[in-house]
């Protein structure tokens, strides 16, 4: 499969220059990070604005990011800017917050109330099952364009300006990329990942392999900090606006139950769950589509990518499951099978929605028919697609993937 297009040659050509020169040494992308900061705080109009100890870590973290980037094997000059983009994108955020809740301190009291965080293995119709859910009048989701541009109600223009502006960050990744719009489309007005609001994330190593990063992310960093900062965009999101149940979705979210269950006690978790080999295999042709933008060419190893993502997707099921069983709550968790999902809607969302506590009618029923007729179409994730992987591309076989996961696991989700 040809993964990416004549124009990310070009682009990495032109770029090659400023990566040297930008990630080349500590110092270098110490000025850069400083630079970056300096910029973001002008354009948020928090110049002034005194950070907390706690987000003084926070923006140190997201410096030591960056340098994770620089130090990463054979990254190409588009793969530099997209980190840059990535931890700017963060910086923003982070100081948009903050500036928000000092000059409108009710921002802080808004109620997040039962949020519901779908969450499973990679291409395991979290998505799909984000958007049906969201699309009860009694729930909603945050869009991509509100991820990036953090704010209190905006007006329609400035709406349609901060939606234009996303749109054509997602129109670039599709100029590089062959394989994106059938793995992974997206529009800026449609529901996305909390992963957009979090700094941190083990699915960051998706898209190149950040040497050092996983070790520190798991070892040295508080997790729960990403999940309080979803919080506190979710209220930013919330003020002034109806408030409706949230539905939050990311697959990352598998490695990070126990954060979820401690800042959001109230939370109601939805486990999707669907055969770990056609899973495995469909998640690695999306890393290999990924690297193929950010690194050079001839530096992506399918094989590699096919055993580091087999050992991290079965530890983290296992750790998910064991934060389950240790929370003494069962009723908050709901399971969603794949096949039922898909196979039988009419059926399993109703009870999806019951068992969620969200009302049902005549008007869930029509959204969820023109949702089927969409995606039926091609124009949803989990529809039909010509996405096309093979676990023999990554070096695995289904009895590796059985061993790996587990029998147990392997019958909830295939059973």
């Amino acid at each position: 499969m040809q993964r990416t297009t004549p124009m990310l040659g070009v682009l990495n050509v032109l770029m090659e220059g400023r990566r040297r020169s930008e990630s080349g040494g500590t110092r270098n992308v110490d000025a850069l990070f400083d630079k970056m900061t300096a910029k973001a705080r002008k354009e948020t109009d928090t110049t002034g604005l005194v950070l907390s100890e706690a987000d003084a870590e926070i923006m140190e973290s997201l410096r030591f990011l960056l340098h994770c980037w620089a130090a990463t094997p054979a990254l190409s000059g588009v793969g530099w800017r997209s980190a840059k983009d990535m931890v700017a994108a963060r910086i923003a955020n982070l100081l948009t917050v903050r500036r928000l809740q000092a000059q409108h301190p009710q921002v802080r009291d808004e109620v997040i109330e039962r949020p519901i965080f779908v969450l499973g293995l990679p291409r395991t119709a979290t998505t799909l099952t984000q958007h049906i859910i969201a699309g009860s009048d009694a729930a909603r989701a945050p869009y991509l364009w509100e991820m990036y541009y953090l704010g209190l109600e905006p007006t329609p223009e400035e709406r349609e300006r901060r939606i234009r502006q996303t749109q054509k960050r997602l129109d670039m990744t599709l100029l590089l990329s062959k394989s994106w719009t059938t793995i992974h489309p997206t529009n800026a007005e449609w529901p996305e990942e909390d992963y957009w609001l979090k700094f941190h994330a083990t699915f960051h190593t998706t898209v190149a392999p950040l040497p050092g990063y996983l070790d520190w992310y798991r070892q040295s960093y508080d997790r729960d900090t990403d999940f309080r900062f979803v919080r506190d965009a979710l209220q930013v999101l919330q003020a002034g606006r109806p408030h409706r149940r949230w539905v939050l979705k990311h697959p990352g979210n598998i490695f990070n139950l126990d954060s979820i269950l401690r800042v959001f006690p109230d939370a109601q978790i939805v486990l999707t769950h669907r055969d770990p080999n056609t899973v495995m295999s469909s998640l690695c042709s999306m890393v290999e589509s990924l690297y193929s933008i950010h690194l050079k060419r001839g530096a992506v190893d399918p094989k590699e990518i096919g055993r580091f993502w087999l050992r991290e997707l079965a530890d983290g099921m296992e750790e998910c499951r064991r934060v389950r069983a240790a929370s003494g709550r069962p009723g908050r968790f709901i399971d969603v099978k794949y096949h039922r999902l898909t196979g039988s809607p009419h059926t399993a969302v109703p009870d999806l929605f019951r068992q969620l506590d969200l009302p049902w009618g005549p008007d869930d029923e029509a959204r969820l028919e023109e949702h089927l007729t969409r995606t039926g179409q091609g124009g949803g994730r989990d529809g039909v697609r010509r996405h096309e992987h093979s676990l023999l591309g990554y070096g695995l076989d289904p009895s590796e993937v059985d061993d790996a996961f587990g029998s147990d696991y392997m019958r909830i989700a295939t059973g």
